[in-house]
């Protein structure tokens, strides 16, 4: 027995097929090409085809597929305050994630009104950019696209997994780094994306330190542990220290002011956040794309550079 729901926001992989997740089917719109084409586009660009030229466009909330759902459905296995939450509300978090927008289900979420932000997130593209490329059809008619439907499926695979959930709590800060990714001032940003680091560091050790020592233990230690915990170091050099006490310098003086105190201060931040979005896709089993520059970046940091 299954259901159909409307989906907004989703971007598909191609515009004319489905896309397989766990027991979910995902079914573009029979219009899906230009329901696209009206939704938020932050920049003009040029998409592979069948895309062609997108124009920029601040957009709408638009049902661009549906998704067909198994009856019954399995439990979630992130922590929803919901209590009618099921395995699909993972799956759309994730969607989320990986494509840079709110994609909202009807049923769930419109039957009001949709009061969330329409806009693409402002920062989570590497999880985007991690995904493997994959192609259809050959010769000049070959088609390009990210490998988004069994992406996610393998992301919801394994935070459903006995281990790492175990790991990493249930995958609370997920929401944190949900909420970190939207348009919104950077102070917000940077500082939710700085307690995740926090929160991330207790996970790793709170099996061996105490929960008031690892409060009392100093910033900069439980920043310099997960750049070497997700690969982001092999170990902490002179220069990476360096890096990590300016980081803990405009993490105070944020919390204490209330603004960062200069533009070097907000292009730091701009860089904690894209080392954030390396880390998450570690998380969720990726090899982080370097697009960004998140480690060529942290060494003109070390190095007192500009960014």
């Amino acid at each position: 027995m299954t259901k159909d729901l409307e989906v907004y926001n989703l971007e598909f992989e191609w515009p004319d097929e489905k896309m397989q997740i766990a027991a979910y089917t995902f079914i573009p719109k029979a219009d899906y090409l230009s329901r696209y084409k009206r939704m938020s586009h932050a920049l003009p660009f040029l998409r592979p085809a069948p895309y062609g030229n997108i124009p920029e466009s601040n957009g709408m909330h638009i049902a661009t597929g549906s998704v067909r759902v198994p009856i019954p459905e399995r439990e979630p296995c992130l922590p929803w305050a919901r209590s009618d939450a099921t395995e699909l509300d993972d799956i759309i978090l994730l969607l989320s994630l990986f494509t840079q927008r709110r994609v909202l289900l009807f049923d769930k979420e419109n039957m009001e009104g949709i009061v969330a932000d329409h806009r693409e997130f402002h920062y989570g593209g590497t999880l985007e950019l991690s995904l493997p490329q994959i192609s259809r059809g050959s010769g000049i008619e070959t088609q390009y696209a990210r490998a988004l439907g069994s992406g996610v499926a393998e992301a919801s695979a394994l935070i459903r997994s006995e281990k790492w959930q175990s790991t990493y709590s249930e995958g609370r800060f997920l929401f944190m780094y949900f909420a970190a990714c939207h348009r919104q001032i950077l102070e917000t940003s940077f500082l939710t994306c700085w307690t995740i680091w926090e929160h991330l560091f207790r996970l790793h050790n709170e099996r061996w330190i105490s929960l008031g020592s690892l409060r009392r233990l100093a910033a900069k230690e439980k920043i310099a542990f997960i750049l070497t915990k997700y690969g982001l170091r092999e170990k902490i050099s002179e220069a990476d220290w360096k890096s990590v006490e300016r980081f803990t310098r405009i993490r105070h003086r944020l919390t204490h002011d209330g603004a960062f105190e200069s533009a070097d201060d907000t292009k730091a931040a701009d860089l904690f956040i894209r080392l954030t979005e390396f880390v998450v896709a570690k998380i969720l089993g990726l090899e982080p794309s370097k697009v960004f520059s998140p480690l060529e970046r942290l060494d003109r940091f070390g190095r007192g550079e500009l960014l």
